[in-house]
């Protein structure tokens, strides 16, 4: 294993999963690339109250950040991490990148919803493991 790509949503449970992948990729040399996805949004009938394009760049801008604070946190890594945001429906996004290029894991972390807040709200872990082809880390 030589590529791990981490979901990141600056949550402490995605921090975990960030940590954990570091622990395991160091021994082996691997690269780390850390993705923060920002769900695209959809405008209003009769015109959004500000270009979409704008909003997208915006909340790339804060993922960006996000990503920065995150790397910052983990100090000085001789393994080569790559901070990444995007857009796109995210767990869709995760999948397709982790197939496209070839990353041999995916990690996320969990906040430990019970089984009526993710039938509710959804859970983008859950997501993963059913859709993914590549095997899913959860961090709880």
């Amino acid at each position: 294993m030589k590529r791990f790509l981490v979901a990141v949503d600056g949550s402490d449970a995605s921090v975990k999963a960030v940590r954990a992948v570091v622990s395991l990729a160091e021994p082996l040399g691997a690269h780390v690339t850390l993705l923060y996805v920002v769900p695209p949004m959809v405008g209003a009938a009769g015109g959004a109250w500000a270009p979409l394009d704008e909003i997208h760049a915006s909340e790339v801008k804060h993922g960006e950040k996000v990503l920065a604070e995150v790397v910052a946190a983990l100090g000085t890594s001789a393994l080569s991490i790559e901070p990444r945001a995007v857009v796109g429906p995210p767990v869709e996004t995760i999948v397709s990148i982790a197939a496209d290029e070839g990353f041999d894991l995916i990690a996320v972390g969990s906040t430990g919803k019970g089984a009526v807040k993710r039938l509710l709200l959804g859970s983008t872990a859950d997501r993963l493991v059913h859709l993914s082809e590549k095997p899913v880390l959860v961090v709880r």
